[in-house]
C-alpha cells in the first residue's frame, strides 16, 4: 500500500465496515486530488471503493490533461450517436419503402385505368365500324325502291298537267336553288359503297332530299295555258291527234 500511494502520490483509506477509515497511509500527502479507498473484508481481501460521480481512476499518475472518466463519457457519446443514426437510417428507410409500395400502386392503377380505357375504345371504334357498314347496306335497298318508283310514276303518267314550263325542262341538271350540281336520272346517282364514311352518307342523304324537293315541285306546277307557242300541247289535240 506504501509504494501504491507513492506510485500515485495520493493517500489511502483503507475501511472495515464503518464509514470512518481504520488506516490511512501517507495521510500527509496534501493533493487536489481523491484519496484510494479501499475496503477491507473479513481480514481476506480488499475491495476498491469508487465514487460513481468523482471518478479517480489515473489521478496522480503525472499524466498531461488526463481527465477521469473522459473515456466513459465519450463511449456512451458515441452510442448515443450511433443509436440515433441507426435509428434515422431505419425511420428513412422505412419511408422510402412505404413510398416506393405506394408509388408502385399508383403506377398499377394508371396502368390499368389506361389499359381498360383502350379497350374500351378499341370495342366502341369496332361497333361504330360495323354499325357504318350495316347503314349504307340497308339504307340503300329502300333509296333506290323509291327512286325507281318515281321514275316509273313520272314516266307513266307525264301527261301536260304534271310537264315543268320549258324552262325549267331544259334543266336536264336540276341545279335550280340548289347547294350543288345532280342530275335528275336516277343512274347518275353517286352510289354507297360499305367504305364510305359519314360524310359520304350525308351527301347521299342531301342528294335524295333534293330529289324529293324536284319532285314536290313538278307536282305543284300549274299547266301552262293553251295558245303558248312554246308550251306543250293541251289536251284537245292529243285526242285529236
Amino acid at each position: 500500500m506504501i509504494a501504491l500511494s507513492e506510485l500515485y502520490n495520493r493517500p489511502i483509506e483503507v475501511y472495515e465496515y464503518s464509514i470512518e477509515p481504520i488506516n490511512i497511509v501517507h495521510g500527509m500527502y496534501k493533493t487536489d486530488n481523491e484519496p484510494i479507498r479501499l475496503s477491507y473484508h473479513c481480514g481476506v481481501h480488499y475491495n476498491s471503493i469508487i465514487d460513481p460521480w468523482r471518478p479517480t481512476a489515473g489521478h496522480g499518475l503525472g499524466l498531461p490533461d488526463l481527465q477521469p472518466g473522459r473515456a466513459q463519457e465519450s463511449l456512451i457519446r458515441t452510442a448515443l450517436r450511433q443509436s440515433e443514426e441507426s435509428h434515422i437510417e431505419r425511420a428513412m428507410l422505412d419511408d422510402k419503402i412505404a413510398a416506393t409500395d405506394w408509388e408502385a400502386t399508383q403506377d398499377q392503377l394508371i396502368q390499368q385505368v389506361a389499359r381498360e380505357s383502350y379497350l374500351q375504345w378499341l370495342c366502341d371504334s369496332n361497333q361504330q365500324h360495323k354499325d357504318n357498314k350495316m347503314m349504307p347496306s340497308s339504307s340503300s335497298s329502300p333509296t333506290s325502291a323509291t327512286t325507281h318508283e318515281r321514275t316509273a310514276n313520272s314516266n307513266h303518267g307525264s301527261s301536260p298537267r304534271n310537264l315543268l314550263p320549258l324552262r325549267l325542262d331544259e334543266r336536264k341538271d336540276c341545279e335550280f336553288a340548289l347547294p350543288f350540281n345532280y342530275e335528275c336520272d336516277p343512274s347518275s346517282k353517286p352510289k354507297l359503297d360499305d367504305d364510305d364514311d359519314d360524310n359520304s352518307l350525308l351527301r347521299q342523304v342531301l342528294a335524295i332530299s333534293q330529289i324529293e324537293y324536284v319532285e314536290t315541285l313538278k307536282k305543284q306546277q300549274k299547266p301552262p295555258k293553251s295558245d303558248d307557242p312554246n308550251g306543250p300541247s293541251s289536251s284537245s289535240d292529243t285526242h285529236l291527234l
